[in-house]
């Protein structure tokens, strides 16, 4: 199981990408990124991102949103629906995918951009988070570096 997290009256877990989908989605967020710094600081910081707290989210999710605003639909659609698809919703029979690939549609009536938008960003973080940092370190991380 992946990190969870919970949304509403909800419990998430996000998954692990596969290596291909990692990339994919890193090279059509790869201009964002610098506008996504200050968002993966503070989620790291804070142990995650707090739902409950609406202005506080509001405010993390600002950059993303204005980044995601920025991207081509089918960018959008793209990163989005490859975040999605790694989510699972608990409910009385265990988890449960949150999205329908083919479909490219939330399983739940109840799942808006309101619940995506955060899961997006979450998926994101989990997923993308290490090699993202791995860039702002530098080479110091590199597996030369490692091996010298």
């Amino acid at each position: 199981m992946g990190v969870e997290l919970e949304l509403g009256e909800n419990a998430y877990s996000i998954g692990k990408m596969s290596a291909m989908k990692q990339f994919h989605v890193s090279r059509r967020i790869a201009p964002l990124i610098p506008k996504l710094i200050p968002l993966f600081t503070r989620v790291k910081a804070a142990g995650g991102v707090n739902v409950d707290d609406l202005d506080g989210l509001a405010e993390v999710l600002q950059p993303f949103a204005d980044s995601l605003a920025e991207m081509n639909d089918a960018d959008a659609e793209y990163v989005m629906g490859a975040c999605m698809a790694v989510v699972q919703r608990k409910n009385e029979y265990g988890w449960t995918a949150a999205w329908n690939e083919q479909a490219k549609m939330p399983m739940f009536q109840d799942i808006d951009l309101g619940v995506m938008l955060p899961l997006t960003v979450r998926c994101i973080v989990a997923n993308l988070g290490p090699f993202i940092q791995g860039l702002l370190t530098g080479p110091s991380g590199s597996p030369e570096t490692a091996a010298g």
